[in-house]
């Protein structure tokens, strides 16, 4: 007989075989899920995996919002907009690259309410990640010299325009639904 650890590993395979999460079994099983720990935002996984529900053993890499992972944390360094998309583009999940964020997205992160960016910001601390603050590229492009970046500021938060040649920070973006 198998120990309840070796049972439990089995099972867990299965559901990332079958793309099912802890929240699909709790709803086909009817069951409530235990009081308290569904998590504030759904969590991207390094192995793909993602869940509303803790994952023990697993290491998260990246917060869902708005249908996309962010990454927990800025890439290390200031780059141009052709290194940020490069850098980026190195990480990948299920056959997909990651990217610095569409300028919808990014407009979407924009248009949070102070109250949310906080609530954001605090819940990427709190699971060891980065708050989104500062300028960051997006994917987008303006013309042939320019790119959009967006700002995120305790007083002041949009997009604008900046020569691709320019340093800024990127955060690595994967749409959940290519991941499906």
């Amino acid at each position: 007989m198998e120990t309840k650890e070796q049972a439990l590993a089995a099972i867990q395979e299965i559901m990332e075989q079958n793309g099912l999460t802890q929240e699909d079994v709790i709803s086909a099983l009817n069951i409530a899920p235990p009081a308290g720990e569904k998590l504030e935002y759904e969590i991207l996984y390094t192995d793909g995996t993602h869940s509303w529900f803790p994952l023990v053993g697993k290491t998260p890499w990246g917060v869902i919002i708005f249908g996309c992972a962010i990454q927990l944390k800025e890439i290390p360094d200031k780059m141009s907009y052709n290194k940020a998309q490069n850098f980026c583009a190195k990480t990948i999940f299920k056959g997909k690259k990651c990217n610095s964020g569409s300028k919808f997205f990014w407009e979407k992160i924009i248009s949070l309410s102070k109250e949310e960016l906080d609530k954001l910001n605090s819940y990427l601390t709190s699971i060891n990640g980065q708050p989104l603050k500062g300028e960051y590229w997006t994917t987008g492009k303006c013309n042939t010299n320019d790119a959009w970046i967006a700002f995120l500021y305790k007083a002041q938060q949009g997009l604008s325009s900046a020569n691709r040649h320019g340093k800024f920070k990127a955060r690595r973006v994967i749409e959940i639904a290519e991941l499906e």
